[in-house]
């Protein structure tokens, strides 16, 4: 358990989940970060049915920085994600799913030392090596260094959200979160309605691709599904702009077109949402061309 005596200017949330294979390498590149300040581990293993939890039980042993939370109860992907990120105490927040981890040891301090200089973004984030387990290669994502803002995300989520910090602050009740298949990119569009990001050309973490991989495993039906539900619960529970709230909803039709164009069996709800959104044209053979 985690020293109470800590006081922790970073709380890194770690999300895993029957991953007894890479969690000690995640939480040893995370524990060997090189700082001026003390931050914690909160993990949130949801119930693993291998030896995860016993391996992070043995590192916390020896490890002052390490909180485990209560795993006895198997709570989902989004409420196990939610009330990690409601147990973190730092000022600032980081993610490193148990899956993935660092590789640049000055990462946090680097990230913290930015914001603190720069109190006009909400967060920083990195590039990101993605490791194609499969294959076994690795690949450099080498995106611009430079403000990420809310505009920018309304289209698609483009932080790795292993590569992030920002500030706790800016982030209070995510109840309506809970029911979604997504967290990172409407926690993102969240932090980003208040205060922009900024993205740092270092790479600084290995992102694991693999076919067990949640993402992965979903059709591309099922995740225009997902993409429409952040969209409009955004919509919804976040204080937007009227420009932002019609930016949004753009993006709502834009992708409820691709959604359609699938036929699925509850084709005519998504085109009611379609026209309640704003959707004004409706070409069957339009909707076709849409499909990838």
């Amino acid at each position: 358990m985690a020293d109470k005596n800590l006081n922790p200017i970073v709380s890194v949330c770690v999300i895993t989940y029957n991953q007894e294979a890479y969690i000690k390498k995640s939480l040893e590149s995370i524990i060997g970060q090189n700082t001026n300040f003390d931050f914690e581990i909160v993990i949130g293993e949801d119930c693993s049915t291998d030896s995860t939890a016993l391996i992070i039980k043995e590192l916390a042993a020896s490890n002052n920085k390490i909180t485990l939370l209560d795993n006895s109860v198997n709570l989902g992907v989004l409420p196990n994600f939610l009330r990690t990120l409601k147990a973190c105490k730092g000022k600032y927040i980081a993610f490193c799913e148990g899956d993935d981890y660092w590789i640049d040891e000055n990462k946090l301090q680097k990230q913290v030392d930015f914001l603190e200089q720069q109190p006009s973004y909400g967060g920083v984030s990195t590039n990101n090596r993605w490791f194609f387990e499969n294959e076994n290669t690795y690949n450099d994502s080498i995106l611009e260094e430079g403000e990420i803002s809310f505009e920018s995300l309304a289209q698609s989520n483009k932080i790795n959200s292993q590569t992030i910090l920002f500030k706790k602050e800016l982030i209070s009740n995510l109840d309506w979160m809970t029911n979604l298949k997504i967290g990172d990119w409407p926690l993102n569009l969240l932090i980003t309605s208040q205060q922009p990001y900024y993205r740092l050309p270092d790479v600084t973490t290995i992102y694991r691709v693999h076919e067990g991989g949640v993402h992965s495993l979903l059709k591309k039906e099922a995740k225009l599904r997902n993409v429409v539900e952040v969209l409009i619960s955004v919509l919804v529970h976040v204080d937007l702009s009227h420009e932002r709230q019609g930016l949004l909803k753009k993006s709502i039709i834009n992708t409820l077109i691709k959604l359609i164009a699938y036929r699925p069996n509850d084709i005519k709800k998504l085109r009611k949402k379609y026209f309640e959104y704003g959707g004004s044209f409706f070409n069957k053979t339009v909707l076709k061309s849409y499909i990838k």
